[in-house]
């Protein structure tokens, strides 16, 4: 089995514009720094994220606040996503204003700091699954996967002992689970044969 290490840092240069099957109307959504894109590569990974889509909004005064960003859809509301190095700090009377403003527009505010977005094994994991977006699947390998798994969760490990792929087992589940197709576990524990693998 081979498993796939990241070495870039968070610095190196990325593409403006992440794509994904959970994007609205599949219209990809501009990552305008790094840390940002590493925050919806993880949100493109996580199963309570439902849609993902890029709003325009106003700049409001008081409080002073953009309504404009990445919001992510879940089954328990829309949030604004916010990622920066640090989260800032608010009082109590400004978080409660901010709160307000948004939910007359129907939004949450998700924070992400660096260190949250960082955290691992969720980082690594995200990253070493975005390492192979775009490798290609045949289909008579996809067909493979998805006919051993309507039998249900299944371990890599026992994926590759089930099926005959052309390419890499663990390649080829990386490639499905950015094109929202599996969904992996990948928070508790560094991506390998123990992995969970859900057909979506």
């Amino acid at each position: 089995m081979l498993i796939q290490v990241s070495t870039s840092s968070h610095r190196d240069p990325r593409a403006s514009l992440l794509r994904s099957p959970k994007c609205r109307g599949l219209v990809a959504v501009p990552a305008h720094n790094v840390l940002l894109r590493h925050a919806l590569e993880q949100a493109c990974l996580d199963s309570s994220v439902q849609e993902i889509q890029y709003r325009d909004g106003p700049l409001l005064e008081c409080p002073r606040v953009s309504l404009a960003g990445i919001v992510l859809r879940t089954e328990i509301g829309a949030f604004l996503l916010r990622a920066q190095d640090v989260r800032p700090e608010y009082s109590e009377e400004d978080d409660a204003r901010h709160k307000f403003v948004l939910s007359r527009y129907g939004l949450q505010l998700l924070e992400r700091d660096a260190q949250d977005i960082f955290h691992e094994p969720m980082y690594s994991n995200a990253r070493n699954v975005w390492s192979h977006a775009g490798e290609r699947v045949s289909l008579r390998d996809r067909l493979t996967l998805s006919v051993a798994l309507q039998a249900g969760p299944q371990r890599i490990v026992e994926l590759e002992e089930r099926v005959r792929l052309d390419c890499d087992v663990v390649s080829a589940i990386c490639v499905l689970a950015c094109e929202n197709l599996v969904q992996l576990s990948l928070c508790d524990a560094p991506l390998g044969p123990e992995t969970i693998v859900v057909e979506t």
